[in-house]
């Protein structure tokens, strides 16, 4: 279907542009959310799904079409493969898109996450800084995320987090483990930004639901 017509129905309950989905429909999604209302784990969380109105075009399809994540089946090596949105055959890339984007309630719709970078200044000075902050933004745009500032130090790492803490920034981007603290410190700046709202990420850096850091990238794996 092309994204650009409107669908006078809904192709799964088929009510009608402006009308309120069935409460079985699988296309509906949670208002609170974003994701398919059939998936939402609501009567866990205790949130409202709201009751979504068709609106003509598939929910989520077009923000994938508008920030370029697509998807298309590679036959040879029998893997879903990224690709722009004009290649034949493509669809969205739903998974990509709940994993990496943010949500607007307000909006109904689906935005880019906003990241702010943070580098601990360690030996190497500013040359070593401004070369992992370059790994970093270009990760953060293989991520899809927009890079929305950038901060050093102990001062800077206190306008990281007021940036989450103020809805300005949704995560705060490191180059590397070791570039976030030492120590215990790790733990208590990933608690730091989770308590504003926000999460901690970066290239090679996985933190579990603990926040506990269960991979993490080398610094010298980093540069070019």
């Amino acid at each position: 279907m092309d994204e650009d017509l409107l669908r006078g129905t809904c192709p799964a309950c088929q009510v009608a542009i402006g009308e309120k989905h069935a409460d079985d429909c699988d296309v509906a999604e949670c208002l609170a959310t974003g994701m398919k209302r059939m998936w939402c784990r609501a009567k866990l969380t205790g949130h409202d799904c709201g009751a979504a109105d068709w609106r003509g075009v598939w929910p989520a399809h077009r923000e994938c079409a508008e920030f370029g994540w697509h998807v298309r089946w590679d036959a040879e090596a029998r893997v879903w493969a990224r690709c722009a949105p004009d290649v034949p055959g493509s669809g969205p890339d739903l998974t990509r898109l709940y994993q990496h984007a943010r949500w607007d309630v307000a909006a109904r719709r689906w935005v880019r996450r906003r990241a702010v970078l943070f580098s601990r200044a360690l030996r190497g000075g500013r040359a070593t800084v401004e070369e992992l902050a370059k790994a970093a933004r270009r990760w953060c745009g293989e991520q899809g995320y927009e890079v929305v500032g950038e901060h050093v130090g102990a001062k800077g790492w206190r306008a990281a987090v007021a940036d989450v803490d103020a809805g300005r920034a949704d995560l705060v981007v490191v180059p590397s483990v070791d570039r976030l603290g030492f120590g215990r410190q790790v733990f208590e700046r990933i608690a730091q930004v989770r308590s504003a709202g926000g999460d901690v990420a970066g290239p090679g850096v996985r933190i579990d639901a603990d926040g506990t850091v269960i991979a993490e990238a080398v610094v010298e794996q980093m540069g070019d």
